[in-house]
């Protein structure tokens, strides 16, 4: 029988971040005409700040292009696939089948998005099956949402784009905020309390959703991603993972770093890596996984340049400042942590990769948040949540989940819905009381 993908319409992540650049354009180009200038000049120099700033987050592009890379290399290891096709045979029934599929997945999103996200198709495709061999009825798309609950947990876990960043020497905001250690943002007692108490608001709304009865067809599978096998007889990449494994274990032990400090981006990338070369033992066998990899990161390569170049625009423009002196004139150090989790969520449709939305909205909010005295690590916590949130709205990261699935987006976002009004009601919630 012929295998068919079926998707639902999306729309393309290019063409918003080509709106979002021309809009930042047009606002650009009013702000520097309002200083004086004519409309040629004000284009003219517009244009001369976005070309400026194109290129000014190529090591941010690199740094998340690998962290997804390895995560999804990681995840189509051939001994994972085993163990979560045994795991996939444990629930009873439908209800411990869609909780063993968001609980796993949530915890894999939690160490890294990419890994996850892959994690998360595949179990509940597996799951379906297996409960289908038992003859035990389960739905499908509950079981698709549940597994695309790491990417709504994701930015307050290990992979997280924005804490890691602030945590790194020489981030492009360090001027003004400094370097904020992870022990602040993500193992912050905020983050704890907050990314858990939205797990088990997950978890409630998917046990009320697992108790109706819904009608949804059998998936239509597309061809399911090929599983590389690491059982490899030369062992190159596992001596290369072993010695940088031993070069953290030397930086952490001998050279007194034994402290949350240490983790940023580079290190967790460089853990990654080191993580896949001892999984995959053989050069070839990595190379094939990585390469697999490197195709789910095109659409980073391609638009965190033009992100770049929008930051460059509203930064040199006036843009920043006057949104930054609008905020400052029409809100309160109580209100604003609220408006910052909304407008995170908000702008997270037009700039679906959470480090390139950083890019772009992290200076504001840190300009903001500094200028009313607020908590910087706690600002940035904030917008993660509010990053993480509308994924669940936003099918951009969902296209691996729908191939590996078999569902369409509009299926997706149908569940999506309420998960999301639940979790958004009760992070708004909490970041107000706790902030």
């Amino acid at each position: 029988m012929k295998l068919k993908r079926k998707t639902g319409f999306v729309i393309s992540p290019f063409s918003l971040v080509l709106f979002l650049t021309v809009l930042c354009l047009v606002f650009s180009v009013l702000i520097v005409e309002d200083k004086g200038n004519s409309l040629k000049e004000s284009i003219q120099q517009t244009l001369g700040f976005w070309q400026q700033g194109f290129f000014g987050l190529l090591d941010f592009t690199l740094q998340m292009m690998i962290i997804l890379v390895f995560g999804y290399a990681l995840a189509i290891y051939k001994p994972i696939h085993s163990v979560l096709k045994r795991i996939a045979k444990t629930p009873k029934n439908a209800s411990q089948a869609v909780f063993l599929t968001a609980g796993i997945t949530m915890l894999a999103g939690l160490l890294n998005w990419g890994f996850g996200l892959i994690i998360g198709a595949l179990l509940a495709r597996f799951v379906f099956l297996a409960m289908e061999e038992k003859g035990v009825r389960s739905d499908p798309v509950l079981l698709a949402v549940a597994g695309y609950l790491g990417m709504a947990v994701w930015h307050g876990g290990l992979s997280a784009s924005a804490p890691l960043k602030v945590a790194e020497e020489g981030h492009f905001l360090q001027s003004k905020i400094g370097v904020i250690s992870v022990s602040d943002t993500i193992f912050s007692s905020f983050n704890i309390w907050g990314s858990g108490g939205l797990i088990l608001v997950f978890l409630l709304v998917l046990g009320i959703l697992a108790q109706k009865k819904h009608k949804n067809d059998p998936p239509v599978y597309s061809q399911p991603l090929r599983p590389i096998d690491g059982n490899s007889k030369e062992y190159t990449g596992f001596l290369l993972g072993g010695i940088m494994i031993l070069v953290v274990i030397n930086q952490l032990f001998y050279q007194s770093v034994f402290n949350l400090g240490f983790l940023n981006l580079n290190m967790v990338n460089f853990l990654l890596f080191a993580s896949t070369l001892l999984a995959y033992r053989g050069v070839n066998e990595f190379t094939e996984a990585v390469s697999e990899g490197l195709k789910s990161s095109s659409d980073i390569f391609i638009q965190f340049p033009f992100y770049a170049g929008i930051l460059g625009m509203v930064t040199h423009s006036g843009v920043l400042e006057s949104t930054v002196g609008y905020f400052m004139d029409n809100s309160s150090s109580s209100v604003f942590p609220v408006f910052a989790l909304v407008s995170s969520a908000v702008v997270n449709f037009m700039v679906p990769s959470g480090g390139g939305q950083w890019a772009v909205q992290g200076p504001i909010l840190m300009e903001i948040s500094d200028a009313m005295g607020l908590s910087s690590s706690k600002t940035v916590m904030v917008f993660s949540l509010g990053d993480q949130i509308s994924n669940l709205l936003q099918p951009f990261w969902a296209l691996p989940l729908l191939a590996i699935t078999g569902i369409s987006a509009k299926q997706l976002l149908k569940y999506g819905f309420w998960l999301f009004l639940a979790g958004f009601s009760y992070l708004m919630l909490y970041v107000y009381l706790f902030f």
